[in-house]
């Protein structure tokens, strides 16, 4: 199935050894770098265990397994909203690997527990299996693999992320490793959706669990993957995001030849582009943590009209999403838009609306949790500075989606983060290069496309990320093991 033969990973003292004299991976600006030398310490015990070393070994050897499982989700379609055939699979794979309390919610979640010892912090290892609805779960899917990546609807966003906490729980598996605290196996629904309908998956999860099953007080958190891995962890679910629509109206007595909504809607969205959206945001102090602290996030997501032919389109809209650290600096880009909709309106002759649909995020974050500096994002870090010799970072303002609603609903929840390629043959490519879309199959694709792709040399760095997190932040059980193999 791949054209490349993966060999094992060499001796932990080599890789060891090799990161020492690298360069460390380069952070964005403003990123929050963290001094983690205890939580080092623990990560590199537990990396020395023979268990956890048998289960790196496991991924490095997986190629086959991962990939044949990855185009198995993919086949299993699941649009946002009607996930039911791919919840069903995705039960069949937690059963089959043997995980407790396996089942479906009502949000067709797909849940399962692998218990601990006791004693240790609950991991929740999860990621979203929905995609974006481009046709119904019936139809077919032949997903497949071309110069080295995997291509089906929603390939990388996020059924790599699936397919690495899969990836995790099969090592664990093969490693025979036993935490301490319970890991659990978490598969979220519904994050694609535009508005307040967003990650309603998340928020089941939530409310179901928290705080009678996992509980931020007690040290459990909630870590998504999303493909990426190997350079630190993403914290940033504390921003304010507010979701608009702006509805522009004509006269509907007008002459299906003269102006309509659209032409009236198209200054408006111009003036927008240009005088709302802020330069600031472009590039890499997009997601720096000391970016300009008045930044608005402002994108047109979604333009919609009239779909008749030979007939006056008398309301046309744009729906906005936006987000920034402070809830009024979002008013005031309200305002800007509403003045800008007025003027326009007064010289073309329409009227308009303007509704804010959502408040979706949570400004300052959950009371009483530093989740820059908490013990989860703490060994987040260290575990990739322990993996692949980086200089771990915290970044405070990107998330996920099923994070921000997760927080909304008062659980904290990370994302790994990094562009870490692990070729798994001793090769790190650290600044991801590797990852690009350049395809000879196809140059051009999204997330959200029929066609879209992901490289499955992609998946490992997370998958090991996410494993060394995991163990080290749930605790080995057999500590005895893990300090006899320091000697």
């Amino acid at each position: 199935m791949l054209a490349r033969v993966r060999v094992l990973a060499p001796p932990l003292a080599l890789l060891l050894a090799a990161l020492a004299a690298s360069p460390a991976v380069a952070q964005e600006e403003g990123e929050i770098v963290l001094e983690v030398p205890q939580e080092e310490a623990v990560a590199r015990r537990v990396l020395a265990a023979p268990q956890v070393q048998k289960a790196m070994a496991y991924i490095d050897r997986s190629d086959e397994e991962t990939v044949r499982e990855w185009l198995s989700i993919c086949n299993a379609l699941g649009p946002s909203g009607d996930e039911i055939y791919r919840a069903r699979h995705l039960w069949k794979l937690l059963r089959m690997y043997g995980l407790e309390n396996v089942h479906i919610d009502d949000q067709r979640n797909v849940i399962g527990i692998r218990r601990g010892t006791g004693g240790g912090p609950t991991v929740v290892l999860n990621a979203h299996h929905d995609n974006s609805a481009i046709w119904p779960k019936d139809q077919p899917v032949e997903a497949f693999v071309a110069d080295g990546r995997v291509w089906c609807p929603g390939a990388g966003d996020d059924l790599m992320g699936v397919t690495q906490v899969l990836t995790i729980l099969r090592a664990m598996n093969a490693g025979q490793i036993q935490t301490r605290g319970d890991v659990w196996f978490v598969f979220l629904t519904g994050e694609e959706p535009l508005n307040d309908n967003a990650s309603r998956g998340a928020e089941l999860f939530v409310l179901s669990n928290y705080p009678h099953n996992i509980d931020w007080r007690k040290g459990d958190i909630m870590v998504q993957l999303h493909g990426g891995g190997g350079a630190g962890v993403s914290v940033g679910s504390i921003e304010v995001r507010h979701r608009s629509q702006l509805r522009v109206f004509v006269p509907v007595d007008r002459s299906e030849w003269d102006r309509h909504a659209v032409d009236a809607l198209g200054p408006i969205i111009t003036r927008i582009s240009r005088e709302v959206r802020d330069p600031r945001a472009a590039s890499s102090e997009r997601t720096a943590a000391d970016r300009p602290k008045d930044l608005v996030m402002l994108n047109m997501a979604v333009v919609q009209a009239g779909n008749t032919l030979n007939q006056t389109v008398t309301e046309a809209s744009v729906r906005f999403n936006m987000h920034a650290l402070k809830e009024a600096d979002l008013w005031r880009v309200h305002n800007q838009i509403m003045a800008i909709a007025k003027e326009e309106c007064a010289k073309l002759g329409c009227t308009y609306h303007y509704s804010i649909n959502s408040k979706n995020g949570l400004e300052g974050g959950i009371p009483g949790f530093d989740a820059v500096n908490s013990a989860a994002a703490r060994m987040a870090v260290a575990a990739s500075n322990v993996l692949y010799g980086t200089t771990g970072a915290v970044n405070p303002v990107g998330g996920c989606g099923d994070c921000v609603r997760a927080y909304r609903n008062g659980m904290p929840a990370f994302s790994l983060r990094g562009r870490v390629v692990d070729h798994g043959d001793g090769r790190v490519d650290r600044d991801g290069r590797s990852q690009s879309l350049d395809s000879e199959v196809r140059r051009k694709t999204r997330n959200h496309d029929p066609t879209t792709s992901a490289p499955v040399d992609a998946v490992w760095a997370a998958a090991k990320h996410g494993l060394l997190f995991a163990v080290s932040y749930a605790g080995l059980a057999d500590t005895k093991a893990a300090a006899r193999s320091q000697e």
